[in-house]
């Protein structure tokens, strides 16, 4: 019985670990370019791993939390970063105009990007997940019938944005993809997020009582059957339904990854790293790619002068990036929490 109630008291190591894990294979993901010719998709862990990290815990916990008191947390916790490092980056933008390194439309692209909350670069993944999570909120004790509505309209925001994406071309498409994509970030947020829930919140307490080696099992079972769907199962699946098979994996990696690395948290050579990534995980998520890839990518481009970011040295960079990223963090916890929302 205590193993089944420890896990939902105390926050296991692996919900940080696969933050960490997804953060950093975003932010080498960014870095390399063309580096690599992959066979096939290994990075299976991606953004929407995040979201079904707060389904998950939310399913695990006993408290059920109003949308006021999530909105007053929530506002320090995302809102004050979001406002924050949005400033940082059109200051940023203003600096390298100034030196002749950027022309006026990034500093006009990146203000109206903010003011539509799909943020610069990285930013845009705070509001679509206060979006999603205040969505969640304001129809978890709805009735099945409300709830089927809001599930069937975010799906079929998410179709309608991937197909307008593709198809539409018109000069005004920039203007329009900013707040179209909003709305569908906040679509695919409230989804994970509930599929990760649900699936907590009914088999969460017996899973997280399994052996380790079940647990180990369970996880990189899922991900591997995520790996076959993704790169082998040889069936061109029709529009919409791609849409669906790829949502699907998404969820078996998330839960895999939780799973596999429950299992090993206690293994410190590999959890220590990715805690401290995932505890840091806003820090390197937003800084990572407005900031640190652009100072790259202008010493590739204005100091070593080559044509394209591109090849081995992107690697070399991404190393460089990492301690500077580390930098960075130690800086902010250190000097700097109040932007981050902490005290």
């Amino acid at each position: 019985m205590e193993a089944s109630i420890n896990p939902v008291k105390k926050r296991s190591a692996a919900i940080d670990m696969v933050k960490g894990f997804s953060i950093m294979t975003l932010f080498y993901l960014h870095f390399e370019q063309g580096c690599f010719d992959y066979k096939y998709n290994y990075f299976l862990v991606r953004s929407p791993a995040f979201y079904m990290v707060v389904g998950w815990l939310w399913g695990m916990s006993s408290h059920d939390r109003t949308v006021k008191e999530h909105w007053d947390k929530r506002k320090i916790g995302l809102v004050r970063p979001y406002i924050c490092f949005s400033l940082f980056f059109i200051f940023f933008d203003i600096i390298m105009w100034l030196l002749n390194i950027y022309s006026p439309f990034i500093i006009e692209r990146d203000i109206y990007k903010t003011l539509c909350l799909r943020g610069i670069g990285t930013l845009w993944f705070l509001p679509a997940l206060l979006g999603g999570e205040m969505l969640f909120l304001s129809n978890k004790h709805k009735p099945f019938w409300i709830k089927s509505m809001c599930y069937l309209l975010a799906l079929f925001t998410i179709c309608l944005y991937i197909w307008w994406n593709e198809h539409y071309t018109n000069t005004n498409k920039e203007l329009l993809n900013a707040p179209f994509r909003v709305i569908k970030d906040i679509s695919d947020a409230f989804i994970y997020l509930s599929i990760a829930f649900y699936f907590s919140k009914r088999y969460g307490k017996f899973l997280l009582a399994q052996h380790k080696i079940n647990q180990f099992l369970i996880g990189f079972g899922l991900l591997l059957l995520d790996f076959y769907i993704t790169n082998l199962l040889k069936i061109e699946f029709a529009y919409p339904i791609s849409i669906l098979v790829f949502m699907v994996c998404n969820m078996f990696s998330g839960i895999g990854i939780i799973m596999l690395f429950t299992s090993i948290e206690n293994f410190k050579p590999i959890s220590n790293p990715l805690v401290y990534c995932g505890k840091n995980s806003l820090i390197i998520m937003v800084m990572h790619y407005c900031f640190l890839l652009e100072l790259t990518r202008i010493f590739d481009q204005h100091i070593l002068h080559y044509d394209t970011y591109f090849g081995n040295r992107t690697i070399i960079y991404f190393f460089v990036a990492l301690v500077l990223q580390v930098l960075i963090i130690e800086i902010i916890n250190h000097h700097f929490k109040y932007i981050i929302g902490k005290s």
